[in-house]
């Protein structure tokens, strides 16, 4: 088997996985990159860097990707260096008689060109993300991530369905100088990307020092309550219900591409106006995204809350979110769950999607509903089952990236039995 993997997790895990999936057939390993900063993860594999370049024909986006704002629809920089990274794919796929392709992330530009490539030629694309167990698993399909991964899908696959479920693993140690690399990264890659700004349609975001030394400072605060740091006060207790409104990032492709709100003002505003109009005695408690630095208004009954959400797993709650991985958090402890977009865990019977037209009426259900354990072990038993594999991204064993190997080897073969990759 032949591998090939596109730029990788800040890590070394694609490295290190692409050997152990090339060696039992004496394949071949190759690192396909957007950017020359990330030869730093690629552990001496033999690399092979995009050069932009004039494409010889126009290579359309798939249309799930026009609302991300990476994707600039409009802009002629942008069509150019998609096309041209397309081309450059299918050559060096051909060239490298490339079997399957290890992703991260599917909502980059450069992931996204190298999927329609694999699609044209029959290799096999598994993407892979953080798992829904930070530091404990991956996430991984041949489907897409996130809203383009269908759990009912997943779960009628004959090959799939063979999988036996593992118990989840405890929190692996991170890989070491993890963050010292990624710190060199980000500097190799803003000279790089200022020396050729033409790469920039093909980079999935800017890397800013400040934000990222911001959520590092958070974490540590988090972790070392003992220390005078500023904490969001603990709302106190109240008999009517509670609802948990969790925010993303209003920059992250899932909430681009996915949200029916423009922004997370719109959504709070929405959530608030809906709970005071059916549940007038319910208390909303509003949680920022760790990196969100934007200040918003809170409606009249509406607070912020800070810390870990995991502590009002013990409460009666209604969490209500996008379609985010705190959602996921909720569900699998029986937490009535209530998205508005599509999720890994959203095809499952014990979440609730809504929209915005009956999202009043699946509140007051959920806020009558009592908790529902038994649906939540169901949710954790197929998600492991069908889209995790032990050992996160960034965190990881040697037994691990072995029995990764075999899952991935798995949905290879679900894969090509289905007869092509599925459509980007």
């Amino acid at each position: 088997m032949n591998v090939a993997y596109l730029d990788p997790p800040y890590s070394r895990y694609f490295h290190k996985l692409a050997a152990r999936l090339a060696q039992p057939s004496g394949g071949s390993v190759i690192a396909l990159l957007s950017c020359p900063a990330y030869r730093l993860y690629a552990g001496g594999d033999r690399a092979q860097v995009w050069e932009p370049g004039a494409p010889a024909q126009e290579h359309v986006l798939p249309q799930a990707f026009e609302r991300a704002g990476w994707a600039q629809s409009g802009s002629p920089e942008f069509g150019r260096a998609f096309s041209h990274a397309v081309e450059w794919f299918k050559e060096r796929f051909v060239a490298e008689r490339v079997d399957i392709c290890l992703v991260f992330s599917d909502a980059r530009p450069f992931s996204q060109a190298a999927h329609v490539a694999a699609q044209a030629l029959g290799v096999v694309c598994v993407f892979f993300e953080r798992g829904a167990f930070r530091y404990r698993t991956a996430s991984l399909s041949t489907q897409g991530l996130n809203a383009r991964f269908c759990l009912r899908q997943a779960l009628q696959s004959p090959v799939l369905e063979a999988i036996t479920p593992f118990e989840l693993p405890p929190r692996r140690a991170v890989e070491p100088w993890l963050k010292l690399r990624f710190v060199g990264f980000m500097a190799l890659n803003g000279l790089l990307s200022s020396l050729q700004p033409q790469r920039r349609p093909m980079q999935h975001k800017s890397y800013h020092f400040f934000n990222y030394l911001r959520i590092a400072l958070k974490q540590f605060g988090a972790e070392h309550p003992e220390l005078p740091l500023a904490h969001v006060a603990e709302p106190p207790p109240i008999d009517g219900p509670v609802v948990v409104l969790p925010l993303q990032l209003p920059t992250d492709s899932q909430f681009v591409m996915y949200s029916p709100f423009k922004h997370n003002q719109e959504f709070i505003d929405f959530v608030a106006r809906q709970l005071r109009a059916v549940l007038p005695e319910a208390q909303l408690l509003v949680k920022k995204h760790p990196m969100d630095v934007r200040d918003y208004r809170m409606p009249t009954g509406a607070r912020w809350i800070g810390g870990n959400l995991a502590r009002f797993h013990e409460r009666p709650v209604v969490f209500v979110c996008l379609n985010s991985n705190v959602g996921f958090e909720a569900a699998i402890h029986g937490k009535p769950v209530l998205c508005f977009a599509d999720s890994f865990y959203t095809g499952h019977a014990s979440v609730t999607r809504v929209n915005r037209e009956d999202f009043a009426q699946q509140l007051t259900a959920a806020a009558a509903r009592p908790d529902d354990p038994v649906a939540g072990r169901a949710l954790r038993t197929a998600v492991l089952r069908h889209c995790q594999a032990p050992g996160d991204v960034w965190a990881y064993s040697a037994e691990d990236l072995a029995l990764t190997r075999d899952i991935v080897a798995t949905h290879y073969d679900a894969a090509r039995l289905s007869g092509a990759a599925p459509p980007a």
